[in-house]
């Protein structure tokens, strides 16, 4: 770089031979968004059974009320460690604590499929959803996403209407400076997020931004900025407080597509907080994923052709 070229760039100044890095686009104010502004209560002819208002709750089995009441699933020790031990080792293998970078590394990682199709698993979901499910996302990071409060079903097409689960599998016992999963119970009752309410707020710029190599428009990360506090705020108005997912290896918390939740900001950067978070929808509410298969127990999960990327 030479010694002017030091001294400029202390200066916050470019030489002739160094170019200017792209710009990087100013964040808009963030408008004044309320939850109401951005989501409804779906028509209930069109959500599953327990979701509904006119339910006979007599009638419902201790797993059902679980789940009817508070939005998700507390599975101390449902796993056991020969189960999990093969996907484990896989991981451990990968080195990275990232994981893979796709949505469905189950496609390469037949490990990761049996762990994420494992049958009492997908029987609980369909015990509480009413139909069986199909996995097809898949998260493997070892650290906190650090993602603020947020639904998941609201990133679907709208059609899904709370036919959604996702499942989060410790490999390892979570220390709560690691960044814990975090949820706020009952919140799957609050109306569902809907994206393109989301999406009215957002400038022309962004909903046109693509992410370099990938040419993904990340609308929902740039919404953060409006979102958040609409949702801090119905949580505050709500009044329960959050609670920390404290796993153990082998505990499963299933939760509802509609439940407010988030990882929590470590306390330690980068202490590892090992699992397996899988995404499902039931099996006749996903006519955008037509190719499927299904492993050797009939479990199914959706087909993508996505080279597999570390």
């Amino acid at each position: 770089m030479g010694i002017l070229g030091t001294i400029n760039k202390i200066l916050g100044r470019q030489t002739s031979a160094e170019p200017a890095p792209p710009a990087v686009p100013a964040v808009p104010a963030a408008p004044v968004v309320r939850f109401a502004d951005v989501a409804e209560y779906p028509d209930e002819n069109l959500i599953p059974y327990l979701d509904r208002s006119d339910v006979d709750e007599t009638k419902l089995t201790p797993t059902q009320l679980e789940w009817r009441r508070d939005g998700v699933l507390n599975l101390p020790g449902f796993i056991p460690d020969e189960v999990t031990e093969p996907y484990l080792q896989r991981r451990i293998e990968h080195k990275k604590k990232h994981g893979w970078l796709i949505a469905s590394p189950y496609m390469y990682v037949p490990e990761m499929r049996d762990l994420a199709l494992y049958p009492p698993m997908m029987a609980k979901m369909k015990e509480v959803i009413g139909e069986d499910m199909m996995l097809h996302l898949c998260l493997t990071g070892w650290m906190s996403s650090q993602r603020g409060w947020h639904q998941d079903d609201y990133l679907n097409p709208p059609f899904v209407n709370s036919w959604y689960a996702a499942v989060w599998i410790a490999l390892g016992d979570i220390d709560p400076d690691s960044g814990p999963f975090e949820y706020i119970p009952g919140s799957h009752r609050w109306p569902l997020l809907r994206g393109e309410k989301v999406r009215q707020f957002l400038t022309e710029e962004e909903l046109s931004r693509r992410a370099p190599g990938t040419g993904i428009n990340h609308w929902e990360k740039y919404a953060e900025r409006f979102l958040n506090p609409a949702i801090d705020t119905q949580i505050k108005d709500f009044g329960r407080p959050p609670v920390s997912f404290l796993a153990k290896r082998g505990d499963v918390l299933v939760w509802h597509g509609r439940l407010i939740h988030r990882g929590s900001n470590p306390k330690v950067p980068g202490m590892e907080r090992r699992s397996l978070i899988a995404h499902y929808s039931g099996v006749n509410h996903r006519p955008d994923m037509p190719e499927r298969a299904q492993d050797q127990n009939g479990e199914t999960y959706a087909v993508f052709h996505t080279p597999l990327v570390d």
